[in-house]
């Protein structure tokens, strides 16, 4: 006796597969994501600061205006800092908005009494940081205005 042999019926043709996305950096870049991008501006940003004379208190700190990138101070100057980080970008602090400004203000003075030591003074800076391929990556501190921390 032979084993018997069933035919199944061949699959239905699946369908063609997608191609797959290239990350993106935000601002044309390929081959690397872009929190991968604003991780490496972010860490390049503090140690820059740190460099300066700032202590880095938070990372990526989510408040209810928005995020604040870095959290730094320096004695009793409190400083929300925006990192701006492009690969072809010439001015990457110009691509921090009036409306982006202005969150980060309310943030940082939302954040201001429970601040330890207390601020004296607050202020929302920009880092822009440029990483040209092939170049070592260069980083421009733009300090905002200086502003009171609310009473209360």
């Amino acid at each position: 006796m032979t084993p018997r042999q069933e035919r199944r019926p061949a699959p239905p043709p699946s369908p063609p597969a997608a191609p797959e996305p290239k990350p993106r950096d935000g601002d044309g870049d390929a081959c690397v994501p872009r929190s991968a991008t604003a991780a490496l501006g972010e860490s390049l940003a503090a140690a820059f600061l740190a460099a300066r004379g700032f202590i880095v208190h938070a990372r990526d700190l989510r408040t209810t205006h928005g995020e604040i990138d870095l959290l730094v101070r320096r004695k009793r100057l409190w400083v929300a800092v925006e990192v701006k980080t492009r690969r072809r970008h010439d001015a990457p602090e110009r691509c921090v908005s009036q409306e982006q400004h202005a969150r980060l203000v309310r943030a940082l003075s939302a954040l201001a009494g429970v601040l330890r030591p207390r601020p004296v003074e607050l202020r929302v800076d920009v880092v822009a940081v440029r990483l040209p391929d092939g170049i070592d990556p260069e980083l421009r501190h733009f300090e905002g205005r200086s502003f009171a921390p609310p009473r209360g």
